[in-house]
């Protein structure tokens, strides 16, 4: 679990700087196994085209927090992003 969350938090630095580069380089230098990293990068660009000001984190939970089984964990992250 560790792993995955040191990994998420990596992911959701540079998400929430808004940057798409900064989410590539986290997931191609930490190796991160994201689900959908091309669409939240397709996000980032379309948001900051918008005018996107900052992103805030909302919530970020694992599947162990609700199953209580910590042997091998998915990462939920919700993030809303203003102008």
């Amino acid at each position: 679990m560790e792993i995955a969350e040191s990994q998420d938090k990596k992911a959701l630095e540079a998400i929430l700087s808004l940057d798409p580069k900064n989410l590539a380089r986290a997931v191609s230098r930490y190796g991160i196994s994201m689900c959908g990293s091309g669409p939240v990068m397709a996000m980032l660009v379309a948001t900051s085209l918008l005018g996107a000001k900052k992103a805030r984190l909302l919530k970020y939970a694992t599947s162990g927090d609700i199953t209580g089984d910590y042997e091998a964990v998915v990462g939920y992250a919700s993030v809303v992003v203003e102008k």
